[in-house]
């Protein structure tokens, strides 16, 4: 190993485990590397908190990033439990609230994001709950098997997951939320239809238009006052209305921050001993106008090796077609893309049935794309959307042709 202080990753996360794997094993880094993280766990991955792990389906284990033992074959030192409270780039060291020092020559930032709070009265009680991390999904399982009367406030792609999986425990289920449809803001009102469709076929009673006044109860969640006057039964709410990125440390760091830490392409910050990947960056991404922050799973992996490779000199740009996934009733849910604006909506298929397919167009271009229970279509729609080329609407409609074969022909009629 070099002598250099090496390299620390703040965040335990799926994007910082991956940049230490990428360090090691695709650019054999031998300095120090310190993984540092607030939680007592190894790395792991967060989609199946909302999925598998509610529904008992999937095991503490497999929801490790790395095999356990990476950390101590690769001379990974891990700093876990310990959340950092105090970054100095130019001294180059960071404190960890226990009184831990460490040294490095570079910094990964990896904070992650935090539920947003429900700022109402009773948001406090006992029974109220959010989902972020390992201890929260299994705190949640718990109260879900011992729940009757559920509410989810929220409808975007945690809530949904949180509904279907309260409906496949067998709970009556309620989904709040001021939009007129669940994920409006990224499906629009035609797709987001659909999935509110998909809800009521599955029992979950949705107050769509409407929002939540108070929680009630003295000790403990006994119901919901929406702000149109209804009394929801309720012994178990769980919030989902979005993430804050925790960008404290970043910022008194003196690093740029605006909705995220701010970086570029590569994920380098406003100083040159740092970079920031995962939910907390806010990259400079060539395909959209403005800077981007997203909390996929796709992106955290992709930041991962890409913030590995700025680490060591090596920069590369981050230009990938977005990509999330979702399972929701047994169907799995594909979405590629992270549109701003579009103006028509073309769609394959017959709604509720495999393989159906919807995509956002913007001037003739493919801008997003949505697929149900289609296994090996995400990465095909990935590189129509990438290509940036107008599409013949006629051939996206037509179930005939093969997916494989809709950017074979960028240019054709409107």
């Amino acid at each position: 190993m070099s002598a250099d202080p090496g390299i620390v990753v703040i965040g335990a996360s799926l994007a910082g485990a991956k940049a230490a794997e990428a360090l090691r094993l695709d650019h054999g880094y031998d300095g120090p590397i310190t993984l540092v993280g607030d939680e007592p766990h190894l790395p792991y991955q967060r989609p199946a908190l909302s999925k598998g792990y509610l529904l008992g389906t999937t095991e503490a284990g497999e929801l490790d990033v790395l095999e356990p033992r990476f950390y101590a074959d690769q001379d990974v030192t891990l700093a876990l439990g310990s959340p950092a409270i105090a970054l100095d780039l130019d001294a180059r060291r960071v404190r960890l609230a226990g009184g831990a020092e460490f040294p490095f020559t570079q910094v990964l930032i990896a904070t992650g994001a935090r539920p947003r709070r429900l700022q109402v009265p009773g948001a406090d009680l006992d029974g109220a709950r959010y989902l972020r991390d390992r201890d929260d999904g299994e705190h949640l399982a718990t109260a879900l098997r011992t729940a009757t009367d559920v509410v989810v406030i929220g409808a975007g792609w945690l809530g949904s997951e949180l509904a279907a999986a309260s409906r496949t425990l067998g709970n009556h289920t309620t989904v709040i939320d001021p939009l007129p449809t669940p994920l409006y803001h990224v499906l629009g009102d035609q797709i987001g239809d659909l999935i509110a469709r998909r809800h009521h076929d599955h029992g979950v009673n949705l107050l769509l238009g409407d929002g939540v006044e108070a929680i009630l109860g003295t000790h403990s969640v006994e119901a919901i006052q929406t702000i149109t006057g209804r009394t929801i039964p309720a012994d178990l709410v769980i919030v989902a209305v979005g993430a804050t990125p925790n960008t404290e440390l970043a910022r008194t760091a003196g690093l740029r921050v605006d909705g995220g830490v701010l970086t570029d392409e590569h994920l380098r910050t406003s100083h040159p001993a740092a970079v920031a990947a995962g939910d907390v960056a806010r990259h400079q991404h060539p395909r959209y106008l403005n800077p981007v922050r997203i909390e996929h799973w796709d992106n955290a992996v992709t930041h991962g090796t890409a913030a590995a490779a700025s680490l060591v000199g090596k920069p590369t740009t981050i230009d990938h077609v977005p990509y999330f996934f979702s399972t929701q009733y047994g169907s799995t849910l594909e979405y590629l893309g992270l549109p701003t604006t579009w103006d028509r909506i073309v769609t394959r298929g017959e709604p509720g049935t495999p393989g159906f397919t919807a995509f956002w167009l913007h001037r003739g271009i493919p801008v997003a794309a949505l697929t149900i229970d289609n296994p090996g279509a995400a990465e095909h729609l990935r590189t129509l959307i990438a290509t940036a080329y107008p599409a013949d609407p006629g051939r996206l409609a037509d179930p005939g042709t093969p997916v494989p074969d809709l950017s074979a022909s960028p240019v054709v009629r409107r």
